[in-house]
């Protein structure tokens, strides 16, 4: 199900580019790209006291796919914009309590949704038939549309009541803010004839400020990735 989803997404961006590639400029490449996360998509943690706590987890989905494109400046220099995307997920519950009025409060959600990462490097290539390269630069993250779906429960110890409501939102509390900026680096092997290139490499981003904050957090992402340049 996933699978039919992902290639629903990708299906216009792919479209474009077969239609631009008969018309592409000397020196312009578009690519294709398909890879594995070696990190988790979220760090999480747990924590607790007297008036209540919260605990998050979170299962990476070991995908990642998207397209690029490439301008040759020199010979062994180019600038090069992707767009590769994820899918997320995490389930967060969170336990209130006031033990003046003996109320209490309980939220369980489960969240799933998209991610993009827009990273623009420039690449430097070493050598001619098999060419090695480093390449570094700047990575966007927005994360969304997201779902998120659960239960919360309230009510008083003292007077023995308690509610259930549904949870059914697009706007969850930890995802306020859903764009997320970074640093990003990679170091791979480029081969292959004329315009058609084949490129296994390894990326590296550092999220600027860590993420969504608290107990919701984006480590520092490694990724092994192969791109199909024509």
């Amino acid at each position: 199900m996933h699978t039919i989803r992902t290639v629903k997404l990708l299906a216009p961006a792919l479209l474009i580019i077969v239609s631009v590639i008969p018309a592409c400029p000397q020196g312009l490449r578009i690519g294709v790209k398909a890879g594995v996360p070696i990190t988790e998509y979220f760090e999480t943690g747990s924590s607790g006291g007297l008036h209540g706590g919260e605990e998050y987890s979170a299962a990476t989905r070991r995908y990642t796919v998207g397209a690029g494109v490439e301008w040759q400046l020199t010979n062994p220099v180019s600038l090069e914009l992707d767009a590769m995307f994820h899918r997320m997920g995490y389930v967060g519950i969170v336990n209130l309590f006031d033990s003046a009025s003996g109320s209490f409060q309980k939220s369980a959600i489960d969240v799933k949704g998209d991610s993009w990462d827009f990273p623009l490097t420039a690449k430097y290539r070493f050598g001619r038939a098999l060419r090695p390269y480093l390449a570094g630069g700047a990575a966007l993250r927005y994360v969304g549309p997201v779902r998120g779906r659960g239960q919360q429960t309230a009510g008083s110890l003292a007077e023995g009541t308690s509610s259930a409501a549904p949870i059914d939102t697009t706007d969850p509390s930890e995802l306020k803010k859903r764009f997320y900026p970074g640093l990003t680096a990679a170091t791979g092997v480029e081969f292959g004839e004329g315009r058609f290139r084949l490129s296994p490499e390894i990326r590296y981003t550092r999220w600027v400020g860590g993420g969504p904050g608290g107990l919701l957090r984006f480590p520092n992402q490694v990724e092994f990735l192969v791109s199909f340049w024509f």
